[in-house]
């Protein structure tokens, strides 16, 4: 037969593989999970014990038990909801902000949808998502580090997504990042350059933009990389364009107002040449400028807005040229193809562009120039 605790004592037992502290007081049974059933944990476990037995004999019990749950800065964050504490997280320890960050905002807002969450149904609650294998990982990649934050601030006692492995991502080959071949890459450059299909009554002609579409084909830097780039990051004397920021969109939108400045999406800075034909045709854009001025402007002398730009320019000529519908992006795309295509190693050409070799291999390997023979046996 079970053996019952006397009134105020408090008893020490294994609750799968946790400990457990169980008394009654005031003709109450009250039960207390402190973690795990290791040694380091029992003395913990002991003084807490000893804690409450003294409490209940001086008339100070914490009924709430909160008292006996950690100290009280520890009661304050179990008040919190846990969206208000994946905010926390993200802005004290992952150094970012849910109001710019679309990867956390969308978390975040995702979370909020769910209503409460607790340790025991925040797994079912995620496998009931429907987003895309991609998108699902992603979440799935963030929330798994909250959570391990959750046990290890003791606010959850585990991680219910620690073993959850993510969903198989079909690769598709996206059609609208197809590299341009050399001839397509000419006939653009011309078009612009030429102001072919500009129309009569535009108030902007299209070879304003000219030396920025140049660029991005010349140098395979991302959209925000050239949106981003100052005069400052131009060393003609050189010869060198360092590639150390970006002129990102936000949540907001894509317009000059709604960017926000901040590193290169993986951190990385770079160095690339600067190529004779490419300072050509950048003299004209940047004479007279500040240092901090931007290198490519809009026709009001803003930043670039590179959904407009693909919108209202670059889709009419790739229309007009009878050339496959394609996105700004595909000048990245067409640089890592050509490069590879040229002989320029993987670890070169990722280099160039900011990414790691197996990146380069993954995305980058098209081929432009299909060979015509095999190697012989």
């Amino acid at each position: 037969m079970g053996h019952k605790s006397s009134k105020g004592t408090v008893s020490i037992s294994k609750y799968k593989d946790r400990i457990r502290l169980r008394w009654r007081h005031q003709s109450e049974r009250y039960s207390l999970n402190l973690g795990a059933y290791l040694k380091n944990n029992l003395t913990h476990a002991r003084k807490i014990a000893v804690q409450i037995e003294q409490d209940i004999l001086n008339n100070q019990f914490d009924f709430s038990l909160l008292k006996y749950k950690g100290e009280p800065e520890k009661a304050k964050v179990l008040d919190k909801s846990i969206v208000a504490l994946f905010e926390e997280w993200v802005s004290d320890y992952k150094q970012m902000d849910c109001e710019k960050h679309t990867n956390y905002n969308s978390t975040r807002n995702m979370m909020k949808k769910w209503g409460k969450i607790e340790e025991g149904n925040i797994q079912k609650k995620l496998s009931l998502e429907t987003n895309a294998a991609v998108t699902y990982n992603r979440r799935l990649t963030i929330l798994k580090s909250f959570v391990k934050w959750l046990v290890k601030k003791g606010i959850w006692n585990s991680n219910p997504l620690e073993d959850i492995n993510p969903k198989k991502v079909k690769k598709v080959k996206e059609q609208k990042r197809v590299p341009f071949t050399e001839v397509e890459i000419t006939s653009i450059l011309e078009a612009f350059k030429n102001d072919t299909y500009t129309p009569k009554c535009s108030a902007s002609k299209h070879s304003h933009y000219y030396p920025f579409i140049y660029f991005i084909f010349k140098t395979g830097v991302r959209n925000a990389e050239a949106i981003g780039l100052r005069v400052s990051s131009i060393d003609v004397k050189k010869k060198q364009i360092q590639i150390k920021e970006v002129l990102a969109r936000s949540l907001k939108g894509t317009s000059a107002a709604m960017r926000i400045r901040k590193e290169t999406k993986n951190g990385k800075e770079r160095i690339l040449p600067l190529t004779s034909d490419l300072l050509e045709v950048l003299k004209a854009v940047i004479e007279g400028k500040k240092e901090d001025d931007l290198v490519f402007q809009s026709y009001k002398k803003l930043a670039i807005d590179d959904n407009n730009f693909q919108k209202r320019i670059f889709k009419p000529i790739l229309k007009h040229l009878n050339i496959e519908d394609r996105v700004l992006y595909a000048c990245r795309h067409t640089f890592g193809s050509r490069c590879i295509d040229s002989g320029i190693t993987p670890v070169m050409t990722a280099f160039l562009m900011g990414n790691n070799p197996e990146t380069a291999l993954r995305n980058y390997t098209h081929q432009i120039n299909i060979p015509k023979e095999l190697p012989k046996i």
